[in-house]
């Protein structure tokens, strides 16, 4: 006999957790299908060099490679924005830009397993590709906004940064050749302490005068004015990408949830501009729930084209597990029938009874045998069934139909289907 065991870092998913995802996935769907993004999928396995071409170097050690049997190096996608490039270029004639998609699937990635994170996961991207304006960098930052919301996630920041600005005031510190080391560092701000922090930058040799201009930069500002007002003062930077974005969304009073953030670089080498990471307020220590940013050179990659990109990706699985530790998942309940079998000769009788109902848009279904009733109870109720439908000989015969709530234990009698479907729909799950 085999043992039956799973891979470190794997999981299966119970029906509870998956009908959980799976609402999740419908509610991402509705409000991206809503304003415009399209769907579309890629395969799962890929050329090891479409993955490896702009990934950087950790992504690379990250992902699952393998030669296969006609000997070609190939792996598994380790995210949806690599091969969306791909597929953008294999089918420039046949889309329109600028070009809105949305992706949800399965990744993987041979990184160490944490809290709420494992090497296979899903994602739910979005991205809008051919356009460089601010108006794409609003809109997706608008989208992970109205995502939250439709997820009824309020208490939330959205992080956001410029890399081009850090690049800017790099330049005006002297430190364009340290400008990737320092952003990797600043990557781990929300892993390590300050000290750590300091340690890594003197790795570099930076003296301590300009490991403090670095720190004045990662302050956190309340108020996105002042945190301007600093870098017009200390730099001379000003009427940069990101105060033109803060400012629109301070007039349409969304600023609530965003916050500046220097330390926000994304780990990935190809975000070239805006990035942002989000955190659910009470939840930092599980990571960023949906991260993304602006990237000009990956479609170019594997086309003469330029393409500039941006767009946005929730980590489902890491969501799903911040909102179950904290309380905040909706548990999963119906009012679902389950229609008891007292003999098959009557299953032309159950099969008219349950179209009916799913008609009504109310979960049913027929026990598959004419067994035990008590068995047939017991797997209701460890379903989490709230109603039986009883239907037997004598019900027949006096034309009526009994409904049992499993919840209270209370039978009603019908005289109907349609009577049994009125009451079903107004009773609160």
């Amino acid at each position: 006999m085999i043992e039956p065991k799973i891979l470190k870092g794997f999981k299966d998913s119970l029906p509870d957790e998956e009908i959980i995802r799976k609402k999740f996935i419908r509610k991402i769907e509705d409000s991206l299908l809503s304003i415009g993004y399209l769907p579309i999928d890629t395969p799962a396995l890929e050329y090891f060099e479409i993955l490896s071409g702009k990934s950087g170097e950790e992504s690379e050690k990250q992902i699952f490679s393998f030669e296969d049997a006609g000997g070609r190096k190939v792996g598994l996608r380790f995210d949806l924005t690599v091969p969306l490039a791909r597929f953008v270029a294999l089918h420039l004639n046949e889309l329109a830009f600028p070009f809105k998609r949305f992706h949800i699937a399965k990744v993987w990635r041979g990184e160490k397993p944490q809290k709420g994170r494992y090497r296979e996961f899903y994602q739910a991207d979005f991205d809008i590709i051919g356009s460089d304006t601010i108006g794409s960098d609003i809109e997706i930052l608008n989208t992970v906004i109205n995502l939250m919301e439709s997820l009824n996630i309020s208490n939330y920041k959205i992080f956001i940064n410029d890399r081009k600005l850090l690049s800017e005031i790099f330049k005006r510190l002297n430190l364009q050749e340290y400008e990737i080391s320092i952003m990797r560092i600043f990557d781990k701000i929300k892993k390590i302490t300050k000290e750590e922090l300091k340690g890594e930058l003197i790795k570099l040799n930076l003296n301590e005068s300009t490991i403090d201009k670095l720190f004045n930069i990662l302050k956190l500002y309340d108020n996105h004015k002042e945190f301007f007002q600093f870098i017009k003062k200390d730099f001379n930077i000003e009427n940069t990408r990101l105060e033109e974005i803060m400012e629109i969304f301070d007039s349409s009073g969304k600023i609530s949830n965003i916050k500046i953030d220097l330390s926000i670089t994304r780990g990935l080498d190809y975000y070239t501009g805006v990035v942002f990471e989000t955190y659910i307020d009470d939840a930092i220590n599980f990571g960023s729930v949906c991260s993304g940013g602006r990237y000009e050179n990956l479609v170019s990659l594997f086309s003469k084209n330029v393409y500039s990109g941006i767009g946005g990706s929730i980590g489902l699985d890491r969501l799903i597990a911040i909102l179950e530790e904290k309380g905040k998942l909706e548990k999963n309940s119906f009012n679902n029938i389950l229609i008891i079998n007292f003999s098959n000769k009557y299953l032309p009788l159950y099969f008219d009874l349950q179209k009916k109902i799913i008609e009504n848009n109310i979960i049913c279904e027929i026990f598959p045998d004419s067994d035990k009733i008590a068995k047939q109870f017991k797997y209701a109720d460890k379903k989490g069934i709230r109603f039986t439908l009883i239907i037997g000989e004598d019900e027949i015969k006096n034309k009526k139909i009994k409904l049992k709530d499993l919840k209270d234990g209370t039978e009603h009698i019908f005289e109907d289907i349609e009577g049994i479907i009125e009451y079903v729909k107004n009773i609160k799950v």
